[in-house]
């Protein structure tokens, strides 16, 4: 089979909220910020790890600082093991059947590669993804569209026939500028109304669901 399908990480495959909270927290008290609650914590997801910490920080600050906070957010997150994450119900079922039917299967995420390397390596590489990709100075992070070009690009398949599979606005803008098969999941971190907002068509409330559709 000639056929791909792309998932983003946290909040799609991987329930990640309370490991991310955590490190923020830590960030946060570390430089004398308020910390954020769990609903912060969430809004703040997904559109990469800089912009995490830049949005969790209610002050304003120069680009140094932000570099400076940055730095210890990835180095705690990282070092931290992310003992809380955990994969979301049914999402293993859901991987094995579509790796048993011979789809190829990749990441993209905003996540820092070398957290996404760590996190893919600890819950997900018994799934022997095809490609895994991060955020990175080799390509824009989401929404732009060079990762998953980059990825079908090496896993030989067309848009046409590459799925994109996300919870959140980037990951429908995503595979509209990627001209990939989007489908929106709402067991992640955003409401249906804000993944409509974004331009999404196709909802799945489930992994059951999604495995359906494809």
């Amino acid at each position: 089979m000639n056929k791909a399908i792309i998932f983003d990480l946290d909040g799609t495959l991987i329930h990640s909220l309370e490991d991310i909270k955590d490190s923020i927290n830590v960030t946060l008290a570390r430089y004398g910020h308020p910390l954020v609650d769990d609903c912060e914590a969430k809004k703040n997801i997904g559109n990469g790890a800089r912009r995490l910490v830049k949005d969790s920080i209610k002050e304003k600050l120069t680009d140094a600082e932000i570099d400076e906070r940055l730095a210890f957010y990835n180095d705690v997150y990282t070092q931290s093991g992310s003992p809380k994450t955990r994969l979301f119900d049914g999402v293993n079922k859901l991987l094995s059947t579509l790796k048993s039917k011979g789809y190829k299967l990749a990441i993209l995420t905003n996540k820092p590669q070398a957290t996404t390397d760590e996190v893919y390596k600890k819950y997900l590489s018994h799934y022997e993804f095809d490609c895994v990709i991060g955020q990175s100075s080799a390509f824009e992070k989401k929404p732009a569209p060079d990762g998953a070009i980059e990825i079908m690009k090496r896993l030989g398949v067309l848009p046409e026939n590459t799925f994109f599979v996300g919870d959140g606005e980037t990951d429908v803008l995503t595979a509209i500028n990627s001209l990939t098969k989007g489908i929106a999941v709402l067991w992640g971190y955003r409401s249906k109304e804000q993944l409509i907002e974004a331009g999404a068509k196709i909802f799945v409330s489930t992994p059951e669901e999604l495995a359906d559709i494809l």
